[in-house]
């Protein structure tokens, strides 16, 4: 990592051992995101990463086993004696989104209101170190998590980037108040997804967005099954048209993008599938009122 010019937080993690992995393919990031998510993430007494059930962990294990930093072993990842980074890097924008949700849940980012806000937070937090800009607010970030999200070009002088925005709708944090789904940028969006949906995901939002009779009739017996359980064919409803909503919010997370509508089969695979992606979601709302009207659960809540 010396060969990119990597300067390590403590203890040094390294990512390949030949000069054939510090190329020009390779992005810069890299190397910064590894150091901080590997000294980020929990470690049991053997030295391994636990993921702990968390979201934000659950990806971070899943993003060095891609990165062929670490093997997974189920509750989280052990790392390799000698890291060989693969021919295919994980996309920008869902790892650069990634390292915002790692130092949220691990308390390196603290989000501040904009200034002028009515009220205040009644407990004393650290001054914002990053200042408000395109549409971002103000934010407290550690020392620790300064070179992965500058690297990531999502900060320059103290303020976030333009880059910053669309990766921080997918956080949204509710202290900055954003109301991203009326941008200009979303709405094209909406239009390009609906215009141009491939015919194997239309043919799996069909498929999950209906509820058919015998779904309803095999649940319910499926309830009746279990002894001193009484459910009816609401709970039915209510259970089924969850699982519609959550099975296509995965396909939004896992084949589709703000900047570039409906990911190719290579692009899905190289994206990391962040799950409860609030962009995501509020996509998939917004498509179904106009893609799927005759099917209200999957865009009014």
């Amino acid at each position: 990592m010396d060969d990119v010019g990597f300067q390590p937080l403590g203890r040094r993690i390294s990512v390949g051992s030949s000069r054939k992995q510090a190329n020009a393919a390779v992005p810069g990031w890299v190397p910064f995101v590894v150091e901080f998510i590997s000294n980020a993430l929990p470690r049991n007494q053997a030295g391994n990463w636990e993921h702990l059930h968390i979201g934000a962990y659950e990806i971070s294990c899943e993003l060095l086993v891609k990165l062929g930093c670490a093997i997974d072993n189920g509750t989280g990842a052990i790392p390799v004696a000698e890291p060989n980074l693969p021919d295919v890097i994980p996309r920008w924008d869902d790892v650069a989104t990634l390292v915002i949700w790692v130092a949220a849940q691990s308390g390196y980012i603290g989000f501040r209101l904009f200034p002028g806000a009515r009220s205040s937070p009644s407990a004393p937090l650290a001054p914002a170190n990053i200042r408000a800009a395109h549409g971002c607010g103000p934010a407290y970030l550690a020392d620790e998590a300064f070179p992965a999200i500058q690297s990531l070009g999502l900060i320059l002088g103290g303020r976030w980037t333009e880059a910053a925005e669309t990766v921080l709708w997918r956080d949204d944090p509710p202290e900055w108040g954003l109301d991203f789904k009326s941008d200009r940028r979303f709405l094209r969006a909406c239009d390009l997804a609906v215009a141009t949906v491939p015919k194997d995901i239309a043919e799996k939002i069909k498929q999950h967005a209906e509820i058919r009779e015998e779904q309803i009739v095999e649940w319910l017996e499926l309830a009746h099954s279990a002894p001193g359980i009484s459910r009816n064919r609401d709970d039915a409803l209510k259970s089924l048209r969850f699982w519609s909503e959550h099975i296509l919010d995965g396909i939004f997370e896992t084949h589709w993008r703000l900047a570039d509508g409906w990911l190719s089969p290579s692009e899905s695979q190289r994206g990391l599938r962040l799950r409860f992606d609030p962009l995501a979601i509020s996509m998939r709302m917004a498509f179904a009122e106009r893609y799927l009207p005759k099917y209200p659960h999957l865009w009014r809540s």
